[in-house]
């Protein structure tokens, strides 16, 4: 078994706090917080021989510091995250605009193809009119698939509006400084 010292594991105690809190579990972050951190306090305060004022500035400024660790790491995450999401976008879109073009170079082609065999001009027909009985159905077949090509990168573009924007996530226990003082005073 690592031996950790009282301090060393009341830090790592509050950092996994943080943690959970950071990553959206703030059921376990609570958790560690009642049931884990008020343990390493006494374990801590057990053997350090400072006066009680000088344990609880002590304790606080621990937590203030592995707070600020926290909020710092999260901060950084959200930034690169951030960086990320606007640059896979991009992409995306790019590879979107390609797409839609050449689907639109061979819609076009299909639709002069179709023109010249059928004497239809299909850019002006009615979207509900009927195909002509005088096209295969291969032709009918790569019609109907770029309807749905040219649909369903239009709905993608849409969507690229729906991505989360990037929100910083920081860590303030509020009530940690109640804690010291009830653990520090039941040791009295």
């Amino acid at each position: 078994m690592n031996n950790v010292s009282p301090l060393e594991a009341l830090k790592g105690g509050f950092r996994k706090a943080c943690v959970k809190r950071l990553v959206g579990d703030e059921q376990g972050a609570v958790e560690v917080l009642t049931n884990e951190i008020p343990m390493l306090v006494v374990a801590w305060s057990k053997v350090t021989s400072i006066a009680p004022a000088e344990k609880k500035a002590k304790l606080k400024e621990l937590f203030d510091d592995e707070s600020s660790r926290a909020e710092e790491l999260a901060i950084a995450f959200d930034l690169f995250s951030a960086r990320f999401e606007v640059r896979v976008a991009e992409q995306v879109e790019n590879t979107m605009h390609s797409a839609i073009n050449r689907i639109n170079s061979l819609t076009d082609r299909v639709d002069t193809l179709i023109s010249s065999l059928s004497g239809i001009d299909f850019q002006n027909a009615n979207s509900n009119s009927e195909v002509p009985s005088e096209l295969n159905e291969t032709e009918i077949e790569v019609l109907n698939e770029s309807k749905i090509e040219n649909d369903n990168l239009a709905e993608d573009s849409n969507n690229k509006a729906n991505l989360d924007p990037p929100m910083s996530t920081g860590l303030v226990f509020d009530d940690i400084e109640g804690m010291i003082d009830e653990l520090l005073s039941s040791e009295k």
